[in-house]
């Protein structure tokens, strides 16, 4: 599963022969838990106008890392504050500064480019939202170092929670997370956030979680304190057996399609453990053809599986089940964004598993937010033809795959205190993939 050209004699090869092959950056990873000292080894700064989110970002972050605004050094990470700017010309010192800085940035650096919205004026609201176009362009350009641009779109949150996130996006957790723009439009006091685990007394869920994403992500959450219960089918149940072993958990085993299996889940859970803090719906299937060629089954298979299940087993929960602060995350995918040649029914059920993450944020309490893999490095992918693997990979402004833990990480984020300030988001791990970019 690892990209051959990151090879270092396939390196030396290239480099002899004068090949210009896009050789991609290999990027630093985290996959330890997460931890206070998460950062505290990056020299970062913070460049953009002295106002009251600089000067908190300053007091929260100080203990956290290096902060530094020396013209000589070197940056792991910039955070370009442009919340202040309102104006066409108010862009150019912004411009020259940010130039100035991108220079002196370190192989895979984070780039933060954080607006607050401002619907009072016109030229304000355009402005800051040029910011968005500017994130993606950059990330673009930076990609090929390993290094990330991404946006946080300040709507209505408070320091605490924009220096949660920043945490995470600073971090080499979100290696693969790139050209995002990510709406911080969650007020809610950050719930307690322990030094240890994130997630300790919590109980989660992880549908389809035997194998691939969802047992990476189970891994995760484990890590971080979690009681994870594996919902899987039956014929996945050694896998699903194996995991909850090795990560001291529970394996519920039935096919999620069936019209009482969010009862049936409902009820184990809430007889063993009393209430679900966490639901991570990851179960999904793929029937590709193309639409003239697709049968009503194949149709009904994919939307019963990725999008019904889903609203089932989510709704039984929010019924009664639920314990406060809440939070569900739905796995979406670049197809239900950009749409792909013989998925119509796999893009829509993930366009359709973003809306209903959206609506359950505008009409519950419980947090929601979508994550949209691009493409992720796992058996199913390692089996396709080689130029359908290579043109996968390249297609990403990191000019690789990603790999299953970078889109479990963003959800242990996602499902943590880290993240109070997010909610009804669609967050892609997708490396800055052209497609739907």
């Amino acid at each position: 599963m690892s990209d051959f050209l990151q090879n270092p004699l396939v390196k030396q090869i290239a480099k002899a022969m004068n090949l210009p092959l896009p050789i991609p950056a290999l990027l630093i990873r985290n996959h330890q838990p997460f931890s206070d000292t998460e950062i505290e080894h990056k020299k970062i700064t913070i460049i953009g106008n002295e106002n009251e989110i600089s000067k908190s970002l300053h007091k929260i972050l100080n203990t956290k890392c290096i902060l530094t605004t020396e013209y000589e050094n070197k940056f792991d990470g910039i955070i370009l504050n442009a919340t202040g700017i309102q104006t066409v010309e108010d862009t150019t010192d912004f411009f020259k500064e940010a130039q100035r800085l991108v220079l002196k940035i370190n192989k895979n650096a984070r780039v933060l480019v954080l607006t607050k919205v401002d619907t009072t004026n016109r030229e304000s609201f355009a402005v800051q939202n040029a910011f968005e176009g500017f994130t993606r362009a950059l990330s673009k350009e930076l990609g090929k170092y390993g290094t990330t641009a991404n946006h946080l779109k300040i709507t209505n949150a408070i320091p605490e929670n924009i220096a949660t996130s920043i945490l995470f996006f600073l971090s080499d957790k979100s290696s693969f997370i790139t050209g995002q723009v990510i709406e911080l439009n969650a007020a809610n006091t950050t719930t307690s956030i322990s030094n240890n685990q994130l997630l300790a007394n919590k109980i989660a869920i992880v549908t389809g979680g035997a194998r691939g994403i969802g047992a990476a992500a189970a891994h995760v959450l484990h890590r971080e304190g979690a009681k994870v219960i594996i919902v899987d089918v039956p014929q996945a149940s050694d896998d699903a057996n194996a995991l909850a072993y090795e990560i001291n958990g529970e394996a519920f085993l039935i096919d999620i399609t069936q019209n009482d299996a969010a009862e049936k889940i409902q009820k184990y859970v809430l007889e063993k453990f009393g209430k679900l803090d966490i639901l991570v719906n990851n179960a999904g299937i793929t029937r590709d053809k193309t639409l003239a060629k697709m049968s009503e089954q194949q149709w009904n298979s994919v939307l019963q599986v990725n999008l019904k299940a889903t609203i089932n087993l989510t709704e039984q929960f929010i019924k009664n089940g639920f314990a406060e602060h809440a939070k569900v995350v739905g796995l979406a995918s670049i197809s239900g964004i950009a749409g792909n040649v013989g998925q119509t029914n796999y893009s829509a059920s993930k366009a359709g598993m973003i809306g209903y993450m959206n609506a359950i944020s505008k009409t519950t309490s419980v947090y929601a937010n979508a994550v949209a893999p691009g493409f992720i490095e796992t058996k199913m992918t390692e089996s396709l033809p080689l130029f359908v693997k290579e043109g996968g990979r390249r297609l990403s402004t990191l000019k690789q795959g990603g790999l299953p833990a970078d889109v479990a990480e963003l959800i242990g984020f996602l499902c943590s205190p880290l993240s109070d300030g997010i909610n009804g988001n669609c967050i892609r791990v997708c490396g800055g993939s052209m497609i739907g970019a």
